[in-house]
């Protein structure tokens, strides 16, 4: 293919290739990109191109495959960052969860240092030290009862003043 071939195949089909390519993507800066693609291939390749055929069907099966490939890239892509907007929002939200849970743990803390002392040691006892209601009435020395008085004291102060906290 000689430069006096292509300008004149270029100058013939660009506007239908164009045409083509506009027609699928919807977009004039991506058709003329496929379109600059194809003739900049043709142009590589002309010393070893050979056609059987009217290059008007090569050219327009040439439009057809950028089309394809076009949209399986972008396909390809979009997946990709759905993937990666997906991993962003669940370690986004992640985040959030944790500030969410830190600010709540301050709250509890600050709350349970608002209790009466025997009450905040019977629920520190239970809730952080993790004892049963035995074992802490035989290292306070105070009944099993009054164990499960002061735990029903503790959790209705917290249920009482947590009411705002969405848990």
């Amino acid at each position: 293919m000689d430069k006096r071939f292509f300008e004149e195949t270029y100058r013939t089909y660009w506007r239908k290739l164009f045409g083509i390519c506009l027609h699928h993507t919807q977009d004039e800066a991506i058709a003329e990109e496929m379109v600059q693609d194809i003739f900049s291939s043709l142009w590589e390749r002309r010393e070893h191109f050979e056609i059987s055929g009217p290059i008007e069907n090569y050219l327009v099966r040439a439009a057809k495959m950028e089309i394809m490939d076009y949209f399986r890239t972008t396909t390809r892509r979009e997946k990709l960052s759905s993937a990666a907007l997906s991993d962003f929002s669940e370690s986004d939200n992640s985040t959030e969860q944790d500030i969410y849970a830190s600010a709540l743990e301050g709250h509890i803390n600050s709350l349970v240092d608002c209790l009466p002392e025997q009450c905040r040691r019977v629920f520190t006892q239970s809730r952080v030290n993790g004892l049963n209601n035995n074992e802490i009435a035989s290292s306070l020395r105070i009944s099993v009862k009054t164990v499960e008085y002061h735990m029903t004291r503790a959790l209705s102060y917290l249920r009482r003043n947590l009411s705002s906290y969405e848990i």
